[in-house]
């Protein structure tokens, strides 16, 4: 499978917004506070990640074949709906550190949705199937 074919490109977005939300539950953003260079630099490569699906969804967004455009679509949903429900959880703990529990719970929540939408849109992909609904907030 050629990672320049519509297929390859699909398939690429998919474990590339996977990567991004395993990595950050791991070696999550900004680092914690007295954290080792090498947890501080685990900690970019979510975000490296990130922009790299987004830049390749944003570039093939609209060229190609349909069904390859709702792999790209449902991407950059997924990391953008992705990204604000993790921010707003994180920002919990800046309101009161007793919340950290419900920021855990949103996070684990928020990394199996991601991924479920990414197992699914590999597996679509490699079929060469549309997704089920690019624009919607489950699959």
């Amino acid at each position: 499978m050629g990672w320049q074919t519509h297929r390859g490109k699909a398939v690429l977005v998919h474990i590339l917004t996977l990567m991004t939300y395993v990595s950050a539950y791991f070696f999550p953003f900004p680092p914690p506070p007295g954290a080792s260079v090498t947890f501080v630099v685990a900690s970019a490569v979510s975000l490296v990640f990130a922009f790299m699906a987004v830049t390749l969804a944003m570039q093939n967004r609209y060229d190609g074949m349909p069904w390859a455009a709702t792999h790209h679509e449902q991407a950059i949903r997924t990391l953008i709906i992705g990204f604000v429900l993790w921010t707003v959880a994180s920002a919990l703990l800046f309101i009161n550190s007793a919340l950290g529990i419900v920021t855990l719970v949103v996070h684990i929540a928020v990394i199996l949705w991601a991924v479920l939408r990414s197992l699914v849109g590999i597996v679509l992909a490699l079929m060469r199937k549309p997704t089920l609904n690019a624009r919607g907030w489950l699959l």
